[in-house]
């Protein structure tokens, strides 16, 4: 095995792979190639086991000549910056830490470079930092940021799980990371398994990825942090017990957490057996209960809802963080078809996970991908388009990815940690980038169980597509899955979809969620075995599944709707709802000017005021003078409880964002100071 891998490093050395050599992340990055250089194309990323194998390997490297060789090549790819900036600055991106913690870090150790280390623990103090700006890693509400947008389903959990590394590794040494870039990691893990259920997330966190699943991945970070003396040591201990499980044991998961990925090395049998040894420990210690509450996350922009084992959350967009990830090509221009019909993952798209053994999962919930429409994405609000009508669409509309809209009225608020609501100002975003697309306003408020559904100002149809308002789109495991409309349970499949004609409409989805639609709102529901195409656009896909929209017409103006969703109601659950509902929720406003929701029981209003200087008119709330989320909780005695918030961050004013992204990342309130 000796004699195996100083072949390799010879050969690699052989074929141009050490100093100097073009590292480039796209072909056209490279200005005048030099013939005697070899040219790796979009490698760095994927160099981390040649880092280690150095460091694993300096002893026979250095008494065969080959360590200094080998370590200048592993400064020779620190030295390029095309694909992740500079890589010896004092502020990193994603990637940037991941490749000096498994590139620099390991060279560093093998040299004995303590200068290298020392700034090493420099670069991680300050990409760990919180900050209220576009770039990368965290944010003060503790979500992970990359690619200028939320991302904790993909590179940012994988940054975070390296710096916790990096924590446990460095620690009692002169390189030991700050208390404070301790607690700004363990801020970031802590949000991360708030915002998933347990292992799965809203789909729209995850990018252009066709899993939003992270937390099996970086499950290693936990154990670090609850392996590492500081002050949330016993709270990662309790998140760890209750990750990892007897029942994530049992299952497959642990292949993904001992498992190479995002292009690192396979953790080897020591860092296993620790691993194991921490969970113990854990286990022995007790789970923590499952997170309960309400959160807002504004740099999503995001919000969370959450009781006993199930969650709900909706992801918005705005001028600020793009509505979507795609990618149809990569760095070299071969095919790289992801995603491809995510316009609607951030627009207002709410998904519930509320079902599944032996954990909720979002599969079980109603998100399997056989057959799914990709306009018919729960929540939101869209023209109604074929697969075939978007691709049609993206011929014209070029490389359409991560675009804004030009509304800074998005995002959510929370009262006492265990109601909230959300807002979005919301303008369709697709690749036929009309002039006049197709806007709206829409809030839901979270009252333990129940959320109320709002959109008004639903206007700029094509007069061709019919506008709709999707309240579910959930999986059938076959033709004898039962849903329910009106009290009666509904099987089999119908090869046409029919309208609910009742005054009010009663529906629960596959799931066991329920949906009560005052009179007004014209309802369609459909079963059927679903035609579509699979998230690469390579395939047709094919499912039963169930689905129940309100339909606006092809040309709305000012066209609106209401429903109440109803958590795990199953048919008695809402039926009992129906029967009261009146005793229950009032909307009390429902317009341009302001959306306003009391939850009668609770003694709870919600107020979305969406212009300035608003005449509500209201007992608790009678003006606002400008723009804002408020909500409110009665307490008798003329005592009121008030969490508010301006949900606008006001990076700059007087500027409006185009849908169109050319020169997204040359905006003024994308270069604002860190603060």
């Amino acid at each position: 095995m000796h004699d195996v891998l100083m072949r390799v490093f010879d050969r690699l050395h052989e074929r141009g792979f050490r100093h100097p050599m073009h590292l480039p992340w796209k072909p056209q990055q490279v200005a005048v190639r030099d013939p005697n250089q070899a040219m790796v194309v979009d490698f760095i990323l994927r160099t981390s086991g040649y880092a280690l194998a150095t460091f694993l390997m300096r002893k026979e490297l250095e008494e065969s000549d080959r360590l200094k060789r080998a370590i200048d090549t592993c400064w020779e790819i620190e030295s390029h910056p095309e694909k992740t900036g500079d890589l010896r600055a004092d502020y990193l991106q994603a990637d940037g830490v991941r490749v000096v913690m498994n590139v620099s870090l390991p060279a560093a150790l093998a040299e004995g470079n303590a200068a290298r280390l020392k700034m090493l623990r420099e670069q991680l103090r300050r990409s760990m930092l919180p900050e209220s700006n576009t770039f990368d890693t965290l944010k003060p509400d503790g979500l992970g940021h990359h690619h200028m947008g939320v991302y904790p389903a993909g590179y940012a959990a994988f940054t975070m799980a390296q710096a916790a590394f990096a924590a446990w590794l460095l620690q009692d040494t002169g390189f030991a990371c700050p208390p404070e870039t301790v607690s700004h990691v363990a801020r970031g893990l802590d949000v991360l398994r708030v915002i998933s259920q347990k292992y799965d997330m809203h789909k729209a966190l995850g990018g252009r990825f066709s899993s939003a699943s992270v937390i099996p991945d970086v499950l290693l970070g936990y154990g670090y942090l609850a392996d590492l003396k500081h002050p949330r040591q016993s709270e990662f201990q309790g998140m760890l017990a209750r990750l990892a499980d007897e029942a994530y044991m049992a299952s497959g998961l642990p292949r993904r957490t001992f498992s190479g990925h995002r292009d690192e090395v396979t953790p080897g049998p020591g860092c296993i057996a620790h691993f194991l040894e921490v969970r113990q420990r854990a286990m022995g210690l007790g789970a923590e209960p499952d997170p309960t509450g309400h959160w807002a996350f504004n740099y999503g922009p995001l919000s969370v809802h959450r009781r006993e084992d199930w969650m709900v959350s909706i992801k918005g967009a705005s001028r600020y963080w793009w509505a979507f990830e795609r990618s149809l090509t990569d760095a070299r221009k071969d095919p790289r078809r992801e995603n491809v019909f995510g316009f609607h993952d951030g627009a207002g798209s709410l998904m519930i996970f509320g079902k599944g053994e032996p954990w909720v999962n979002a599969v079980q919930s109603g998100y399997a991908p056989a057959g799914w429409d990709w306009c018919r994405v729960p929540s939101t609000t869209t023209r109604h388009l074929t697969p075939a009508e978007m691709l049609a669409m993206d011929k014209e509309g070029g490389s359409f990815n991560r675009p804004y809209s030009d509304a800074t009225f998005v995002g959510g608020l929370s009262l006492e940690q265990r109601q909230g609501m959300f807002v979005m100002d919301y303008t369709e975003a697709t690749p036929d980038q009309r002039d006049a697309p197709l806007k709206a306003l829409k809030t839901a408020f979270f009252f333990d169980n129940q959320i109320v559904m709002l959109t008004s100002g639903i206007r700029n149809g094509d007069g061709k597509h019919p506008v709709t308002t999707t309240l579910y789109q959930t999986a059938l495991s076959g033709a004898e899955t039962p849903t329910f409309e009106q009290g009666r349970m509904v099987t089999g499949f119908a090869e046409t979809t029919q309208a609910v004609d009742a005054a009010a409409s009663r529906l629960v989805d596959a799931a066991g969620n329920g949906y009560y639609i005052p009179a007004g709102n014209k309802v369609v529901v459909s079963r059927s075995l679903q035609a579509s195409m699979n998230q690469s656009a390579s395939r047709e896909s094919r499912g039963p599944v169930a689905t129940a929209w309100v339909d606006h017409g092809a040309s709305p103006e000012n066209a609106s709707c209401e429903y109440v969703v109803l958590v795990r109601s199953g048919r008695d659950g809402l039926e009992d709802f129906a029967g009261k509902a009146e005793q229950e929720y009032r909307v009390l406003r429902q317009d341009a000017m302001a959306h306003v929701v009391r939850q009668l029981r609770l003694g709870v209003t919600g107020y979305a005021v969406a212009k300035a200087d608003a005449l509500l008119g209201d007992e608790f709330l009678s003006q606002a003078s400008a723009p804002c989320l408020v909500m409110t909780r009665d307490l008798g005695a003329g005592r009121l409880r008030v969490s508010a918030c301006h949900p606008d961050l006001g990076w700059t004013e007087g500027r409006s964002t185009p849908t169109n992204p050319a020169g997204r990342m040359i905006r003024p309130w994308h270069r604002c100071p860190h603060l």
